[in-house]
C-alpha cells in the first residue's frame, strides 16, 4: 500500500476510534436509562420476529413510520450485547459504533468531494464533537439512530454512489428513508438526498437516468412502508402513525391555525446555536451560518446536487416544522440537519477565490475545532448522565452472584421517575418472586443489604 493510500484508510479509521472512545467513556457508570431506554431495550432482547412493523412511540402521540430502528437495535443486541451481558448500555455502545462509523464516512465523503481534507476535517469535528451530540449519542434512542442514517445517506451522495448505479441509488434511498423511519424529523434531510440523486443527474442532462432514479426512490419507500401498512391493517383500533403532525397541518389547512414561520426560524436558530455552540452559545452563529448559506447559494448554483443536500433540507425545515402547531424547544429535532448545516458552514467560510487562502482558512478551522473539544466534552459531561445506572449494575451484579432470589429491589438513592431498579438485575439472569422472604436495597456504593418488608 502506497502512502497516500495508507493516509486515505488511517484517517477515518481513528475518527472512528477517537469519536467512539469520546462518546462512549464511563458508559457503564453512567447510562441514561429512562423509561424510553427500557422499553426499547427490552423489545430487542426478544426475537426478531417479536419486533414491532412500526417505530416507538413519539411524546406528541402515534409513532414512528416504519420499524427500522427496532431492526438495527435487535442487530446491535445480537452483534454487541452479548459482549456487555446484554445489558442496556451495551445497546449505547453498539449505537455510538453506528454513529462513529458515519462519521468516518462522512469524512471520506467531504474528502473526495471537495478534494480538501482540511474541509473534511474541519466539517467532521465540528459534527462529532458538539457537545449535545456527544451526550446523546451513546444512547439506545431512536432520533440519534435516525440522524447516523442520514448522515450515512448523505455521504453516500457525496461520494457519488447513486449517480453510478440503480443498486446506488436503491440503496442510498433505503437509508435515507429508514432514517425517517427511526425519526420523522429525519424527513428533511430525506427529502434533500432524494432531490439531490435525481436533481444531479438532470443537470448532467440524463433525463431518463434522472426519472428511472426518482421511480427507484419511489418504489423503496413504498417497500419501506409496507409494515406500517401491515400493521394498521391488522391493529384496526391503532391510532394513526403521526396524528399530531397530520393534525397540525389539518388545522392549518382548514383555517384554524397560521404556519408559524417565525417560531420554526427561532426553533431552527435555537437548535443550532446550542448543538453547535454549546457551551458558549454565540448569538451571531446563526448570522454566520445564514451569510454562509448564501455564499454557497452563489457559488455552487451550478451544482444542484450538492446544494440539496446542504441548503436545502434546512430551508425545508424551516418551512415544514411552520406547519407543526407545537413548540419548538426540544433541539434534538434538529439534529439530522447538522451534517447539512456544518457543511454549508464550512464550504461558505472556505469560498476563497485564491485555493491557497480556501486551504488556510479550513486549517484555520480545524485548528479552532480541535481547541474548543475539551470544554464541549467537559459540558456534555453535564449533561444526560444518570450515576446512579453504575450503582444498580454493581448492586444488581452482587445479588445474582449470591444466587437467591428477592422479592423486590430498592435503593438508598433517589432514582428517576422513569427508571427501573430491577431492570438491570432481570437481564443479568436474577429473579423477582413475590413469595421470597427478602426485598434487597443497593446502596450509592453498589453495596446490598436485606430488608424482610
Amino acid at each position: 500500500m502506497d502512502r497516500p493510500a495508507a493516509i486515505r484508510l488511517i484517517i477515518p479509521v481513528v475518527t472512528f476510534a477517537l469519536t467512539l472512545a469520546l462518546r462512549i467513556h464511563g458508559i457503564d457508570r453512567h447510562f441514561w436509562m429512562l423509561r424510553d431506554q427500557i422499553r426499547d431495550w427490552t423489545i430487542a432482547l426478544g426475537p426478531f420476529s417479536a419486533l414491532p412493523l412500526v417505530g416507538p412511540a413519539t411524546h406528541v402521540g402515534g409513532y414512528t413510520i416504519g420499524p427500522a430502528f427496532y431492526w438495527i437495535l435487535w442487530l446491535i443486541r445480537v452483534l454487541v450485547g452479548p459482549w456487555f451481558d446484554n445489558l442496556p448500555h451495551g445497546g449505547g455502545i453498539g449505537q455510538a459504533m453506528v454513529q462513529s462509523a458515519a462519521d468516518a464516512l462522512l469524512l471520506v465523503a467531504i474528502w473526495r468531494r471537495t478534494g480538501s481534507l482540511w474541509v473534511a476535517l474541519a466539517s467532521t469535528v465540528l459534527i462529532a464533537t458538539a457537545a449535545y451530540d456527544l451526550a446523546l449519542s451513546a444512547l439506545v434512542w431512536n432520533p440519534m439512530m435516525g440522524a447516523a442514517l442520514a448522515k450515512v445517506a448523505t455521504a453516500m451522495v457525496l461520494v457519488g454512489w447513486p449517480s453510478r448505479s440503480n443498486a446506488g441509488v436503491a440503496f442510498t434511498a433505503a437509508l435515507a428513508w429508514s432514517a425517517v423511519h427511526c425519526y420523522t424529523g429525519a424527513v428533511f434531510a430525506a427529502l434533500g438526498i432524494f432531490v439531490s440523486i435525481v436533481a444531479g443527474l438532470f443537470a448532467r442532462g440524463d433525463r431518463a437516468g434522472a426519472v428511472q432514479s426518482a421511480v427507484i426512490i419511489a418504489a423503496v419507500v413504498a417497500v419501506l412502508e409496507v409494515p406500517l401498512v401491515v400493521h394498521q391493517m391488522s391493529s384496526a383500533s391503532a391510532p394513526p402513525a403521526m396524528g399530531a403532525v397530520t393534525g397540525s397541518v389539518g388545522r392549518i389547512v382548514s383555517g384554524e391555525a397560521r404556519p408559524q414561520f417565525a417560531a420554526s426560524w427561532q426553533g431552527f436558530a435555537g437548535a443550532f446555536t446550542f448543538i453547535q455552540g454549546a457551551p458558549w452559545q454565540p448569538g451571531w452563529l446563526i448570522w454566520v451560518l445564514a451569510g454562509s448559506a448564501l455564499v454557497v447559494l452563489i457559488k455552487y448554483r451550478r451544482d444542484p446536487a450538492l446544494l440539496s443536500i446542504t441548503v436545502l433540507p434546512q430551508i425545508l425545515a424551516i418551512a415544514g416544522y411552520a406547519f407543526y402547531v407545537g413548540d419548538f424547544l426540544d433541539r434534538y429535532y434538529y439534529f439530522s440537519l447538522m451534517p447539512a448545516a456544518v457543511l454549508t458552514l464550512v464550504l461558505g467560510l472556505t469560498a476563497a477565490p485564491s485555493p491557497r487562502i480556501a486551504q488556510g482558512i479550513a486549517a484555520a478551522m480545524l485548528i479552532a475545532a480541535v481547541a474548543i473539544t475539551p470544554a464541549r466534552v467537559r459540558f456534555a459531561a453535564t449533561m444526560h448522565r444518570m450515576p446512579e445506572y453504575g450503582w444498580l449494575l454493581d448492586g444488581s451484579k452482587r445479588l445474582v452472584e449470591r444466587g437467591h432470589s428477592v422479592k423486590g429491589i430498592r435503593t438508598q438513592f433517589p432514582l428517576p421517575l422513569s427508571a427501573d431498579p430491577e431492570f438491570l438485575y432481570r437481564i443479568l439472569g436474577g429473579r423477582i418472586d413475590s413469595s421470597a422472604e427478602f426485598t434487597a436495597l443497593i446502596a450509592r456504593d453498589g453495596q446490598v443489604a436485606y430488608q424482610t418488608h
